[in-house]
């Protein structure tokens, strides 16, 4: 019976590190993301006005809209390109 416990809480302990690790992980992830999110938005915001005036863009809202499509498509690429260098098999 004490092999039994002794088996579960290594079980156990692995579990909780491989958790732990993706955990930080995302963590990383996130706080990376927003210092991106900040990084393009002092980008956008220095040169809104030539951007709104290239576009013929009279209302920033859709210069927002426009930019969040267009990052969207350049991190999907972005993510798939990734993912296919970094396969494991």
């Amino acid at each position: 019976m004490g092999r039994g416990i002794k088996t579960y809480f290594s079980s156990f302990q692995k579990e909780f590190r491989k958790h732990l690790s993706t955990f930080i992980t995302g963590a990383f992830a996130f706080v990376a993301a927003l210092l991106w999110r900040d990084a393009i938005k002092s980008f956008l915001d220095r040169y809104q006005n030539y951007i709104l005036s290239v576009f013929s863009i009279e209302d920033s809202w859709v210069a927002d809209l426009f930019t969040a499509f267009a990052v969207t498509v350049v991190a999907v690429f972005a993510i798939v390109i990734i993912s296919k260098i970094l396969k494991t098999e």
